[in-house]
């Protein structure tokens, strides 16, 4: 049986069962025992009661004669009196049933023995048989055995009475059987009520519900038991909301990081990835290390491993155009054993980059320094090798000595002004100025410069005065700056337009040229210091490089920002973002 209901009823019948067979094996025992000994001592009372009367007889025949007298004056209608030789041959009888009784007390009497045992003796009717116990004495004169008395009475009814002693306990036992069955579910229930109420809240907690607490229906120990068992469930949830608080404040930190993150088990197989990751690397169809790192690691995930143990381990890679930091750390269960590795992955792009462009600022700073100074000391060695006494040769080396020299200073000037910025240590003079009659006086300035060109600047004036908060010195150095690229960079007989406009929150400075115009894959670059998109034009032009990059910084500092567009053949539009005065 799998019902704990239905062993423990099974238990209790069985032991009521127990108990009553035993109890009514005991009683039919006792009664029988009580029964026949009752009949035993009847049969030995009546003999000697009859002994005593007669007394001692001198001689064998006056002891028969007395006993044969005995005899005929007995009248007992159930009990049968014999007289018996030593042969065990009816002498005399009140009732002839058989002639000869041969059995073991009527042996014992002859010879002169004692019995505990009396004899028991059947006697077959027609209809049935019936039971008698035996009881015999020695008759003796002069101390010697003449003659034996035996006595029978009936022991059939003890059994009669046993039957019926036995119906009664069978039917006992029946009922309670009944009443176990009743008693045992009752008591059952009892036990089982609350187990199957415990169990249902268990099978309730594993699909999560731990908020509704079970009923103590007692004070006893499976009261004790629900009352544990509902604190239990009280603290299970208590730990389990904070458990799943903390999982989602991983869960939320993992899904918004910036870098990716893969866990690994010991087999190096993928548990865990968050959102970063794919958008780095990439992991369509891959759930394994080398799946995901066999083309760019030089190494197995199980020496991989091996290495970890004794801290994290980084690898740079390349995966097309992006450049990451693999960074391994083992995860250790309670023993200290490694359980596999948490790989964090870091966009690196613009560190690399940023490495570039510094190897590549050095680069562009040693060569337009070099290219000046190559020149002045060649010059100069000329004019020391003897060129001093030719007074044109020496005035035209030391124009261009002295033209080099501005480059130079110029480009240190740039230079430093470009470190100035970078370390906030500019200091300007905030002020509400009109940004209308800056634009103004910037291409009044270089009005003379176009018109050498035969070049037209059209500048659409508004009525409006723009107010801003900025350093009027620093936004006119943005404004000419840009006017001066669209004179450089534009031939003879194109047009360059400047507008002042509104949009949104700005005031925008609009300035469009029909000049030669910037490729697109140069566009993203031009604000990157010593980027030219022809270098040779740009040089001869005597431009440093760094115009367009000190011009975005001062735009940054000032809350604004530029943009451009540009077609090759068509021409350049640049747009200056200034925040409106609140």
């Amino acid at each position: 049986m799998k019902s704990l209901k239905w062993r423990m009823v099974t238990i209790y019948v069985l032991l009521v069962l127990i108990v009553m067979i035993a109890c009514g094996t005991m009683i039919v025992t006792q009664i029988s025992s009580n029964a026949y000994r009752e009949i035993e001592n009847s049969l030995k009372k009546s003999i000697s009661t009859s002994m005593e009367a007669i007394g001692e007889s001198s001689t064998k025949a006056d002891a028969i004669t007395k006993w044969e007298n005995a005899i005929k004056e007995y009248r007992d209608s159930e009990r049968k009196l014999f007289l018996l030789d030593t042969n065990g041959k009816v002498i005399y009888a009140d009732k002839i049933v058989q002639e000869t009784y041969l059995t073991p007390m009527v042996m014992a009497a002859i010879g002169d023995k004692t019995m505990k045992e009396f004899d028991k003796v059947y006697e077959k009717n027609k209809d049935d048989e019936k039971e008698y116990l035996g009881y015999a004495r020695p008759i003796k004169v002069n101390d010697e055995v003449v003659a034996v008395i035996y006595m029978l009475a009936p022991s059939w009814q003890v059994k009669v009475n046993l039957y019926s002693t036995i119906k009664i306990i069978i039917l006992a036992i029946f009922f309670a059987i009944i009443l176990s069955i009743a008693f045992g579910f009752m008591f059952s229930n009892f036990l089982t009520k609350p187990i199957i109420a415990l169990s249902n809240k268990a099978r309730d907690m594993s699909e999560g519900d731990l908020d509704n607490p079970i009923e103590v229906l007692s004070n006893d120990e499976i009261g004790e038991l629900t009352k544990n068992f509902n604190i239990m469930a009280k603290e299970l949830n208590h730990n389990i909301t904070e458990i799943s608080s903390e999982k989602n404040k991983l869960e939320t930190v993992f899904a918004h990081m910036t870098d990716g993150i893969l866990v690994f088990d010991i087999d190096g197989m993928l548990i865990h990835s968050n959102p970063a990751t794919r958008k780095l690397i990439g992991l369509i169809n891959r759930n394994t290390f080398l799946e995901i790192f066999g083309d760019y690691l030089d190494t197995t995930y199980d020496r991989l491993l091996t290495h970890i143990k004794g801290g994290i381990r980084q690898h740079i890679i390349r995966i097309k155009e992006k450049y990451v930091n693999l960074c391994f750390a083992p995860y250790l269960d309670q023993n200290e054993n490694i359980m596999g590795s948490i790989c964090v992955i870091q966009d690196i792009t613009k560190h690399k980059k940023l490495e570039e462009m510094q190897k590549e600022f050095v680069a562009n700073v040693s060569h337009e320094l070099r290219t000046p100074l190559t020149t002045i000391k060649s010059y100069a060695e000329t004019l020391i090798n003897g060129a001093l006494d030719d007074r044109e040769i020496t005035v035209d080396f030391l124009n261009v000595i002295n033209h080099e020299s501005d480059r130079m200073t110029a480009l240190v000037q740039d230079l430093l002004e470009l470190s100035r910025l970078d370390n906030k240590q500019t200091k300007l003079r905030m002020q509400s100025i009109n940004l209308s009659h800056i634009v103004e006086g910037s291409i009044n300035k270089f009005q003379i410069h176009a018109k050498k060109k035969h070049q037209t600047m059209v500048y659409n004036s508004t009525e409006s005065d723009y107010k801003i908060i900025g350093d009027a010195n620093r936004i006119e150095q943005v404004i000419k700056n840009i006017i001066s690229n669209a004179v450089k960079y534009s031939n003879e007989g194109d047009s360059i337009t400047i507008n002042v406009f509104e949009e949104s929150d700005y005031v925008v400075v609009m300035i469009e040229d029909t000049g030669m115009g910037i490729p697109n894959e140069d566009l993203t670059r031009i604000f990157d210091r010593f980027y030219r998109v022809d270098k040779a034009r740009s040089r001869a032009m005597g431009g440093t490089g760094l115009g367009l990059a000190i011009a975005k910084e001062i735009m940054d500092y000032h809350g604004g920002h530029i943009n451009v567009t540009s077609e090759v053949g068509v021409g350049t539009c640049f747009y200056l973002y200034f925040p409106y005065e609140a």
